[in-house]
């Protein structure tokens, strides 16, 4: 794993020719691997994504969750951390099947005591309730999806991943031609949730060429070369 800690507040644009070169926010510096270990403890392939932007149009799934969940009062705002949102995210993690780190601000912070990353965030509250938060990180040419969690309650209304769609919405209508969700992870379907923009949309990094390459034309589609 190569690592990059941020001292001083990232430019847009710098955040933008980060992402590009295959790096990724975590906490308060970039970083970039190609393996991850399991719950397990065994190393799983991690292969980084983002999703093009160009043309973008609503797809069905994000339409029928703005249907869904039009109830609910959906607000954006610059990223910050309060302690509503920690017993938020506590609730969260309490349910969900998979290695995080509590509390939000150690996800975000770790020990750094500003905010050096250009981040927003959202904010789902159902009749005052705060019952979902998304984090996320605004480039000149791209955003980074960072966190998004909920409360376990409204497991059936699929906030996670509404949020991560209209992200990908906000970022179109922003002018962005990039939104970053992140890695996928080679046979654990539980991170596919991220391809879900639309795959003939999703491009995945080849580190050997630093390129960006279709997704139709790596490993990942059959009968296709391998990245």
């Amino acid at each position: 794993m190569k690592q990059i800690p941020v001292k001083n507040s990232i430019a847009p644009h710098e955040l933008d020719m980060m992402l590009a070169h295959g790096y990724y926010r975590m906490q308060q510096s970039f970083f970039s691997t190609d393996f991850i270990q399991t719950d397990a403890g065994a190393p799983a392939r991690v292969i980084w994504a983002r999703v093009c932007l160009g043309h973008f149009k609503a797809n069905r799934r994000l339409l029928t969750l703005q249907k869904r969940n039009r109830n609910f009062e959906l607000s954006l705002h610059p990223a910050h951390i309060t302690e509503e949102i920690e017993q938020l995210y506590a609730r969260y993690i309490r349910h969900i099947d998979f290695e995080s780190w509590p509390p939000v601000a150690q996800c975000l912070l770790c020990e750094a005591l500003h905010e050096h990353f250009p981040g927003h965030m959202w904010m789902v509250r159902d009749r005052g309730r705060l019952i979902a938060t998304g984090y996320f990180d605004e480039g000149l040419k791209s955003c980074a999806g960072i966190l998004n969690f909920y409360d376990p309650e409204y497991a059936q209304y699929s906030l996670g991943l509404w949020l991560y769609l209209e992200g990908l919405r906000y970022a179109a209508e922003t002018g962005k031609h990039y939104f970053y969700p992140g890695y996928i992870v080679v046979g654990f379907p539980k991170f596919d949730y991220k391809l879900l923009a639309g795959r003939e949309k999703i491009e995945l990094y080849e580190r050997a060429s630093e390129q960006w390459i279709p997704f139709g034309k790596t490993f990942l589609s059959p009968n296709k070369a391998i990245v």
